[in-house]
């Protein structure tokens, strides 16, 4: 619960300082939001670590393959990184890369999700 409190805050004085930047130096602004950004994930990111070990745990007791959970795991962390590239290009007034980063990540979570893909084929052809 403290890391959202965290979150929340962070995300508060960087979104009013980047606003108050913006009318002076806009480039200066742009910093602050990545800034930001970066900052938020960092605080994220020891939630994520648990997260994805109770996941693997859950799985091994589950009799789950690692070939299943991996995949799906990879897509969520492409999913959120490509959302907030995109906002932020998307703050920077450059909604073309941001439809580019979009695009990418659409690629790379279904490149990711070849395993899963692979393995449901396998299932089908079995059953036919």
């Amino acid at each position: 619960m403290e890391i959202v409190i965290r979150a929340a805050a962070c995300a508060v004085v960087g979104s009013v300082l980047a606003l108050l930047l913006r009318k002076y130096t806009p480039e200066l602004s742009l910093s602050v939001t990545v800034l930001t950004g970066t900052a938020i994930l960092w605080l994220a990111s020891s939630v994520c670590a648990r997260i994805v070990d109770a996941l693997r745990e859950t799985a091994e007791k589950g009799g789950i393959s690692a070939i299943y959970l991996s995949p799906v795991l990879k897509c969520v962390a492409i999913g959120m990184v490509s959302h907030l590239a995109s906002q932020i290009c998307r703050d920077a007034g450059q909604g073309s890369a941001a439809s580019a980063v979009e695009l990418c990540a659409s690629v790379c979570a279904l490149y990711a999700a070849l395993p899963l893909i692979e393995s449901l084929l396998a299932v089908v052809e079995r059953l036919l």
